[in-house]
């Protein structure tokens, strides 16, 4: 079997196979279905025993599969979990490296660095006027971001405030039920933005295609062209968001938030007699200048 099979193709293949399946490998075939994951970290003795059969049979299973053996089948359905795992695999290297405290926060801060050239390598002219045209032309803007990107999200969404007539965020703070239930109210003439970084949401995929076929346009922000998000976005723009501990960056996202709020003030033509209201408004409540020494009595 070729490698590199896709985490739905191995388990497509996988179901396909199991009514063929004699009793002893069909037992282990539903414990595979049922538990995917669990079943790529377990040696071969331990699936053996969650499944309740014999080692022998878990390895002919895996020759039922077209596998020259349990290595091999469990082999592909870690690559199939890849992105999932990069995380863990980061972290145990990370622990077992003699370092300091100080040169992990260093080695972060390079990081973060590195992901903002990325994220500005990878902004292309087109896209950006686009994205900007999206939002300004939008009836209202729905934002996803679910996970480690419902911080992000709500970023986003108070960095549109003063550019759009109503903006909503859907994080998931209040659950699925939530979620869907803003976002039911979308309509042809909105736009919804998904932000999603790996691991990807699978949720805010499906809630992607939700909006995009009640008729709105979607725009997506993200890490890679090969992100699950792009190919149902009208517009996508990519952030770098590579970490090597952490399971994932937020600053190369956080950069690029800002750069399209500051695009959206420049292309917004009431952006400085917003500015000035603003200002004037909160100056009671800034601090400003030296405090006085308090009065003597």
């Amino acid at each position: 079997m070729a490698g590199g099979e896709s985490t739905s193709s191995i388990m497509a293949r996988m179901a396909r196979a199991q009514d063929d399946l004699p009793g002893a490998l069909a037992k282990v075939g539903d414990w595979a279905l049922a538990y995917p994951f669990r079943t790529a970290t377990l040696k071969i003795d331990e699936l053996a025993e969650a499944a309740g059969v014999s080692v022998a049979s878990v390895n002919r299973y895996a020759r039922a599969l077209g596998f020259a053996g349990f290595p091999d089948f469990r082999a592909e359905l870690l690559r199939a979990y890849d992105s999932t795992f990069a995380p863990v695999e980061k972290l145990r290297a990370a622990v077992s490296r003699e370092t300091t405290h100080a040169q992990i926060m260093r080695e972060s801060l390079e990081t973060a660095a590195a992901n903002v050239a990325r994220t500005l390598d990878r902004l292309q002219p087109g896209p950006c006027e686009a994205a900007v045209t999206l939002i300004l032309e939008a009836r209202r803007v729905f934002v996803v971001g679910l996970g480690g990107s419902a911080f992000t999200a709500g970023l986003l969404a108070d960095a549109l405030e003063p550019h759009v007539d109503m903006v909503r965020e859907s994080t998931g703070f209040g659950g699925s039920e939530r979620v869907i239930r803003r976002l039911l109210r979308v309509r042809p003439g909105d736009l919804v933005i998904g932000l999603s970084v790996p691991r990807y949401s699978r949720r805010t995929v499906d809630f992607l295609h939700l909006t995009k076929e009640r008729g709105a346009k979607i725009m997506a922000l993200t890490d890679s062209p090969a992100s699950p998000l792009v190919p149902l976005a009208d517009v996508a723009l990519l952030a770098g968001s590579d970490h090597g501990i952490l399971h994932g960056s937020h600053i190369g996202m956080v950069a690029l938030i800002e750069g399209l709020a500051a695009a959206l003030t420049r292309a917004n033509r009431d952006a400085v007699g917003m500015a000035a209201d603003v200002t004037e408004h909160i100056l009671p409540y800034l601090h400003v200048g030296e405090t006085p020494p308090p009065r003597r009595r």
